[in-house]
């Protein structure tokens, strides 16, 4: 009997590891980033993923004369608190900061690299712990070009590449037509959104209603970056732009599917 039981409950617990959630892993610069990927983040989390943000920097550095808050650590515990909040209205798991330096991820140290080499460091120690099925952060042209953006997504791509079993990644990614609300919304800015030709973009996530509404709620955490009118101005824009489903580039093969996961 006792040799039944034990051979039960070897099955059951192999049962338990052939369902073993399936993990995503967001990675982004900034507190706020994840708005950018939100209804995908919040579509995998309803359906039973475990969904990670990592971030890489405090942004503490993004301050605006509205808010009223001071940089440095004061802006920094703030963003924090913001990104917890933006988190729980995904209903993904509690962010994880990095702790770099807003703005310098591109610094001249020494050693050379230092602090985009912590980053790429901290992916794969992550990877290690979480084992995602996927990766996903920003693509080469971070977006609207941010330089952290860009080295967020260089040190993700270099964690990816060094082994050979490494999670799938994918790069988010708007294209030309998809642009155009978004620059609307930025024209007075000194930044403008940049596009990926059609041809790359070959996984296109749909998301509900119900994950559209989540990232409006997580989108309204980031009061410190944001007025009320911005907001909803961005979540227009976004929503024009994504029509219901938010475009990806697979970093390597030609991979065509609207599912991250399969």
């Amino acid at each position: 009997m006792r040799r039944l039981a034990f051979v039960f409950l070897l099955c059951a617990a192999t049962a338990v590891a052939q369902q073993r959630s399936r993990v995503i892993l967001a990675v982004f610069a900034h507190p706020d980033d994840e708005s950018f990927v939100g209804p995908v983040l919040a579509r995998y989390a309803r359906e039973g993923a475990k969904v990670y943000l990592a971030i890489a920097t405090r942004g503490e550095k993004g301050t605006n004369e509205r808010a009223g808050i001071p940089a440095g650590e004061p802006l920094a515990k703030v963003r924090r608190e913001e990104a917890s909040c933006s988190c729980r209205q995904l209903g993904i798991e509690p962010p994880i900061f990095l702790e770099l330096n807003d703005g310098e991820l591109g610094a001249m140290t020494s050693p050379l690299g230092a602090n985009v080499q912590s980053v790429a460091d901290n992916v794969e120690n992550l990877i290690a712990k979480l084992r995602p099925d996927v990766v996903v952060t920003w693509g080469p042209e971070g977006g609207y070009g941010h330089p952290d953006h860009r080295l967020v997504s260089d040190a993700v791509t270099q964690a990816i590449q060094a082994e050979k079993a490494s999670p799938r990644l994918f790069y988010l990614g708007f294209a030309n037509d998809q642009v155009k609300p978004l620059n609307t919304v930025w024209a007075a800015s000194v930044f403008s959104w940049h596009a990926t030709d059609p041809t790359y973009l070959t996984v296109r996530v749909p998301f509900t209603r119900t994950d559209q509404s989540a990232y409006h709620r997580a989108l309204e955490c980031h009061k410190s970056q944001f007025s009320a009118g911005e907001m909803e101005k961005l979540e227009k824009a976004l929503d024009t732009a994504w029509d219901q489903g938010v475009w990806f580039r697979p970093w390597f093969g030609d991979w065509k599917s609207n599912d991250l996961l399969k």
